[in-house]
């Protein structure tokens, strides 16, 4: 991916020093503000880039922005796996293909646990 140079550096840019990449595991990046600390590193702007990577939520968030996706070639596919993956968990009414609503039933464990799992890749 090609950086803007007249944009802000992002959360990984700025805490790179302390050396923070998309691949540092969520535990070790707990640890980052003492490193920080310890090194006369923490600024706003540090402060700030941890403050966006310290929950899942917001690193997931910010992970995502890290790739390039082709949103008019991916989105069919993943259309068709997403309604794959419907029938074959039996939630998906109609066979005709018209879009029925959802039977509304609630996931079973295993399932849900199955989806959860599909989201988080990385250690929390």
């Amino acid at each position: 991916m090609i950086k803007d140079p007249e944009s802000a550096p992002g959360p990984y840019d700025a805490l790179a020093e302390a050396g923070v990449t998309p691949w540092t595991s969520h535990a070790d990046l707990r640890d980052v503000p003492f490193e920080l600390l310890a090194r006369h590193l923490m600024t706003p702007a540090t402060q700030a880039a941890w403050d966006e990577l310290r929950t899942v939520r917001g690193r997931l968030l910010v992970d995502l922005f890290l790739y390039d996706v082709d949103l008019d070639a991916e989105l069919p596919g993943a259309v068709e796996e997403i309604d794959r993956e419907l029938d074959a968990l039996g939630a998906h009414e109609g066979s005709d293909g018209a879009g029925e609503p959802l039977s509304g039933e609630p996931l079973s464990a295993e399932a849900a646990a199955r989806l959860i799992a599909d989201l988080v890749r990385f250690d929390v």
